[in-house]
């Protein structure tokens, strides 16, 4: 058989793709119907369902089957679009998602046998006379279905209703069933529609019929076989998985998990990957354009140019003047150098995804929202075009939601609540984000209650967050900022949405690591607006050399709010610690040394070099020996050898070959 593990991360990266295009051609159908994108459906999951059928992932290839059928429905029969629809289509959508999450990590398959149902009863056709079973086979019969499946064959289930005007029904059944038999080679079990009470004619007990059977054949195929018969009325091919209580007891190596209410999972398929391929991740993966890499491709083929121009150099350096070689060597210097900072932006470009790889997430975030909390919302979009790292882009998932699950429960009010006060039924949430210097901002804001500072401050004082002392002197904007801290929430009761005080934690938290600052801009009654500001990338950051005891180490400038000069004079005691008074506000102050348990130096300046750093919505001084300047720095990875450094976000090689730690802003502001 062959082996598909080669070609699994392209399979899961198409997956993906797809699946997000049903995502946002769903979406779009329920605001705007239209053929185009219901055809827009079908083919993306026409794609899905081929896919997965080559890479053996019978689950989603079954699912995606049944998906298909519904909007071949939807298209054909052009009904209206309800909510019911769109809702069922997202439901089909989510377990495709599930099934996805499930063969990357490995695990069993969930059932989706619920959804096929729900998508059967919302297109089912006109129900004929008397009710249909599907066939509950016997032990005999099932065995006969777990060998074919351990030998690569699928169950289908047939089910055919044959024309009214069909004079002979039993011969035609008999007929179908041998024909069904030599088309598919096994045929599992049958199941006939019950008779009727009173029933005149005994012929209409064969009226309809389902046929279950063992075959490799395409489900296409087999139904373009059969659907020529021109005494079928209707004819539906749909997977047949086995019950629990149909495995018969066999040494097949077949595992069968029983099926509950809330979690069911189905019949494992033969897994045609090696044993450790099914468990191993997904591996992360950009898409470059062509161009890009062409001229990555020049710029190296530069630089093959440049060295040997050095070689030719090195070898004819002794037949030369000095001053001619110093020349030389100058020029073919600066043009390497020049060239080397062409490559570094290249590369960096190619880990740039635009970012609304991520918004394109938050649109159907939003409608379950609305939905389920009863309010009318819409997101509006803005610069999604603006690239991004994409390590940094996968990191803002998690914050972004949960200011959304917030802003959706507890800052967007109700219908009733926002007319009484004016404004427009609908709450508006706006995600923007644009470029800003070295930095990349994304602003989320929402035309919500906004955020009290007075009662958020009342709040954490009840909860034991900050005491009477602290109240007292924080003013009303830093009293905005509690909302970060662990366990706060203003939420009167948990709820499935929010309220459990841990959202905006994770929020600075995330936002921390990527060395990013979070700034809040509110008014009561009018709305509010987070301010995220993040590095292009994490890969090569400018850092702001210093020494600290004849040790030269690096803090990220997008972390450094100011660099200035203070007398010991300027540092004052405020309950204990010391502490320094920066355009009006109390900032912390430290000794980078102490922090660091390094030895301090003694000190011959009569003034006190200092570095004002910024994390998330936390300021901190820190007095170091010299400031020497900043440059672009590559960063290093430690490594697990070295244990849990939570103070240093890695490492780098300076000009002169020695090793220079990079300090990690958002630990030590958080000292």
């Amino acid at each position: 058989m062959m082996d598909l593990s080669a070609y699994r991360d392209i399979f899961i990266e198409e997956l993906n793709d797809q699946l997000e295009r049903m995502d946002q051609s769903l979406l779009a159908l329920e605001l705007s119907p239209s053929v185009e994108l219901v055809q827009t459906l079908f083919r993306a999951a026409h794609t899905i369902k081929g896919s997965a059928s080559t890479m053996d992932f019978r689950e989603l290839s079954d699912l995606t089957h049944e998906v298909e059928y519904a909007l071949e429905w939807v298209r054909e029969k052009k009904p209206e679009m309800t909510s019911e629809l769109i809702d069922t289509l997202f439901r089909s959508l989510d377990a495709m998602k599930v099934l996805r999450d499930q063969y990357i990590r490995g695990e069993a398959y969930a059932d989706f046998r619920a959804v096929v149902r729900e998508i059967k009863d919302l297109i089912q056709t006109p129900a004929v006379v008397g009710q249909l079973k599907v066939p509950q086979l016997q032990p005999a019969e099932s065995i006969v279905a777990q060998v074919a499946i351990v030998s690569g064959k699928q169950l289908l289930s047939i089910h055919i209703v044959l024309e009214q005007k069909c004079m002979m029904k039993a011969a035609r059944y008999h007929i179908l069933r041998q024909r069904i038999e030599e088309i598919c080679g096994t045929v599992v079990a049958t199941s006939l529609m019950e008779s009727q009470p009173g029933a005149q004619n005994e012929d209409d007990h064969y009226g309809q019929f389902i046929i279950i059977v063992a075959t490799s054949k395409d489900t296409q195929q087999l139904k373009a076989e059969l659907s020529s018969d021109s005494d079928i009325h209707m004819l539906e091919i749909d997977p047949y998985l086995l019950e629990s209580n149909e495995v018969a007891a066999t040494s097949a190596p077949i595992e069968i998990i029983s099926e509950t209410e809330q979690t069911k999972q189905s019949l494992p398929t033969v897994n045609t990957t090696g044993p450790d391929e099914k468990v191993k991740a997904a591996q992360p993966t950009v898409r470059v354009s062509v161009e890009r890499l062409d001229h990555l491709m020049n710029l190296v083929g530069e630089l093959l140019i440049d060295q040997t121009s050095l070689a030719d150099l090195s070898g004819s350096g002794a037949r030369k003047e000095s001053s001619t070689l110093i020349r030389s060597i100058s020029g073919v210097s600066d043009h390497m150098g020049r060239v080397i900072k062409e490559l570094q932006e290249g590369v960096m470009k190619t880990r740039m995804l635009p970012i609304d790889q991520l918004f394109s997430r938050f649109p159907r975030l939003v409608r379950d929202l609305s939905q389920k909390l009863g309010k009318d919302l819409e997101l509006v979009i803005q610069g999604g075009e603006t690239e991004l790292d994409r390590m940094i882009i996968e990191e803002l998932s998690d914050p972004l939601i949960h200011l959304i699950r917030n802003s959706a429960d507890h800052g967007i009010e109700n219908a009733e609540v926002r007319a009484e006060n004016g404004k427009p039924s609908k709450g508006r949430i706006t995600l923007t984000s644009f470029h800003e210097e070295n930095h990349v901002v994304i602003r989320y804001s929402d035309d919500g209650k906004g955020i009290d500072g007075e009662k958020i401050k009342a709040s954490a004082l009840g909860k034991g967050i900050i005491s009477e002392e602290q109240a007292a002197r924080l003013t009303t904007q830093e009293a905005v900022h509690l909302i970060f801290e662990p366990g706060f929430s203003t939420a009167s009761s948990v709820s499935e949405v929010s309220g459990r005080g841990v959202g905006m934690d994770i929020v600075r938290s995330q936002i921390g690591r990527l060395n990013g600052i979070i700034d809040i801009d509110t008014e009561v009654g009018v709305g509010t607006t987070f301010t995220i500001r993040l590095p292009l990338t994490l890969a090569i950051i400018k850092g702001l050399l210093v020494k600290v005891s004849g040790r030269v180490l690096i803090l990220p400038m997008y972390n450094v709010a100011e660099i200035v000069r203070i007398s010991p004079e300027d540092i004052q005691m405020i309950q204990g610690q010391q502490a320094i008074l920066n355009h009006g506000r109390i900032v912390p102050f430290h000794r980078l040394c102490d922090r660091l348990n390094y030895p301090r130096t003694d000190r011959k300046s009569k003034t006190i070099p200092l570095v004002i750093v910024r994390s998330v919505d936390k300021i901190a001084a820190y007095a170091v020996d010299e400031i020497i300047g900043n440059q672009e720095v590559v960063i290093k990875t430690l490594g697990t050898y070295l244990g849990a450094m939570n103070h240093l976000s890695g490492a780098t090689i300076l000009g002169n070959g020695k090793v220079a730690l990079i300090l990690d802003a958002s630990y030590l502001v958080s000292l």
